[in-house]
């Protein structure tokens, strides 16, 4: 409790010295935070508890020492190599650590409300583990959706109950249509379009955001999906291409979010 009361006083103080500190523990939490998004991202779709055993080499499964996961720092110093087998650490690590005090520090900047640091960085960050898990995997965790859906539930209720029906109405109305059409869609084409865990993402991220905000979301992770297809159809010349789709809906909504609050865009189409 003495950290979050630290955070809310240099949040909301006028001194330079505070804000100074503020931003280096938001810094400094946000690389914690990717070091166990981490976690999460090679964990959950294995199935394997997120709390035991402690963090170990994903190639010999040794234990990690703790000066050998200090988040991004650990990795330059080791080049870039396991400690113990000497095999190469994916980038993925220092990259999601990195993302995610990025998407700290950028919240610290531009979002002015506790509840609204919270309920932002509680998404972006399931959308972060999202955006890997689902490219490596083809797989949406149920577990973060559920995560995502309590952590807008909770805080609606808190600060929007009076508008609390218009969020669960876009959440079942969005939900209804991508049924539909990913029923017909996949009846015509006679293979799977979409998979529920990406309808049902829809419908989370719809319940967090709004109707307009999801369809100009579907729209351009549909305009990186074709792209995504488009390079892996001249590299691998494969007519058999399966995309994340969940991975492109959840960059996508990031990268509209931020840049809907930090241009401070307010219509309901953008």
């Amino acid at each position: 409790m003495g950290l979050f009361w630290s955070l809310f006083i240099c949040q909301y103080s006028n001194s330079e010295v505070h804000f100074k500190i503020a931003m280096l523990l938001f810094l400094l939490l946000g690389l914690i935070f990717g070091s166990f998004l981490n976690v999460l991202i090679y964990r959950l779709p294995k199935d394997q508890s997120i709390v035991y055993p402690s963090s170990y080499c994903v190639f010999c499964e040794k234990s990690i020492s703790w000066f050998h996961n200090i988040p991004i720092l650990s990795f330059l110093f080791l080049r870039g190599k396991s400690s113990c087998c000497s095999k190469k650490i994916p980038f993925r690590y220092p990259f999601v650590e990195f993302a995610s005090s990025m998407l700290w520090v950028w919240s610290y900047y531009n979002i002015e409300d506790i509840s609204g640091h919270f309920l932002f960085l509680m998404m972006s960050s399931c959308l972060l583990v999202i955006i890997f898990t689902d490219y490596m995997h083809f797989l949406i965790p149920l577990e973060l959706n559920l995560l995502m859906f309590l952590s807008c539930l909770s805080t609606f209720i808190i600060t929007d109950k009076d508008n609390l029906y218009s969020h669960f109405f876009s959440m079942f109305l969005l939900v209804a249509y991508f049924l539909v059409l990913m029923w017909i869609v996949s009846f015509l084409m006679k293979k799977d379009s979409m998979g529920y865990g990406d309808v049902i993402l829809i419908g989370v991220l719809s319940f967090w955001l709004g109707l307009f905000d999801i369809f100009l979301i579907v729209f351009f992770a549909s305009l990186l999906s074709i792209i995504h297809w488009v390079i892996l159809k001249i590299v691998k010349k494969d007519d058999n291409i399966v995309l994340p789709f969940g991975s492109t809906i959840s960059l996508a909504t990031i990268l509209i979010f931020i840049i809907k609050v930090t241009l401070q865009l307010e219509t309901n189409f953008f």
